[in-house]
């Protein structure tokens, strides 16, 4: 079998299919057990594979608790938190760090939204996904 056939386009395939889902990961970023459904909040950041987006959102610890590289969304109990965000503008390069304070309610989603321009984050805040 020639290396060619070996790494094909099905090949490839499924590296982008498995890259896909590792970037779209989702952490339990609490001990215990797994919270009943409709027990947790969920928040979403952007896709670890950013693909051109000109602003990007990692969440980097909950709580004081370090959220895993590969996450792009984070469930959580209900209660107030405290994110850790970094703000990256793909133009500039700038990235700028910020903590989002927020109550998270049992059984919401949220997503981390950026106000920026094309040289730099001036904030980040959690609204309704």
């Amino acid at each position: 079998m020639t290396s060619q056939a070996a790494f094909g386009p099905p090949f490839f395939r499924i590296v982008a299919i498995a890259a896909s889902l590792a970037a779209c990961a989702t952490e339990r970023a609490y001990d215990g057990p797994p919270l009943p459904a409709g027990e947790s909040a969920t928040v979403r950041a952007d896709p670890i594979v950013s693909a051109g987006l000109p602003v990007q959102l990692r969440i980097r610890s909950v709580d004081g608790r370090e959220v895993g590289l590969a996450a792009s969304k984070i469930e959580l109990p209900p209660g107030r938190r405290v994110l850790l965000v970094d703000c990256r503008v793909a133009e500039s390069g700038s990235v700028r760090r910020f903590t989002v304070e927020a109550e998270l309610d049992a059984g919401r989603r949220y997503r981390l939204a950026a106000e920026a321009t094309a040289r730099n984050c001036e904030a980040v805040r959690l609204i309704d996904d």
